[in-house]
């Protein structure tokens, strides 16, 4: 059902990159989290923190976000699963990077989230029926 599940975390050079390690670790281990280094518009420094989980794992994730988000939140996200499933069979969402700290699961639309990219199997490859994956997910 899953080919593998990508997370991805700015940390702003205002922001202490531990505690967004710390958020992320609510969903991957903490070992699987590489940095990179990028220069901002602006020219601040600005870390990216990425993991990727893969099949079984990346079900796993699931598991845990169908447990721990709020009823509400995940009528919204099936709700918008086909706003959120683009052609090339990756469902995408935002989590809350201040509440994962607090061990909580939230939805998020803002850009200083935990950004979360599932590649969903469908074969042939086609949006609908990584639509109907989504759903079964969720």
């Amino acid at each position: 059902m899953i080919h593998r599940v990508t997370f991805r975390a700015f940390v702003a050079s205002t922001e202490d990159d531990g505690k967004v390690r710390e958020a992320l670790s609510l969903f991957v281990p903490p070992e699987s989290v590489s940095k990179t280094g990028v220069v901002g518009h602006f020219g601040n420094e600005i870390l990216i923190l990425t993991s990727t989980l893969k099949k079984r794992e990346g079900l796993k994730f699931f598991d845990r976000l169908r447990e721990g988000l709020p009823e509400g939140e995940m009528k919204r996200l099936r709700r918008e699963v086909e706003l959120r499933v683009d052609d090339d069979c990756n469902l995408h969402f935002r989590l809350d990077k201040q509440a994962a700290r607090r061990g909580e699961v939230r939805l998020s639309d803002s850009g200083d989230a935990i950004s979360v990219c599932a590649h969903l199997e469908s074969y042939p490859a086609r949006r609908e029926r990584a639509l109907k994956v989504a759903g079964d997910l969720l």
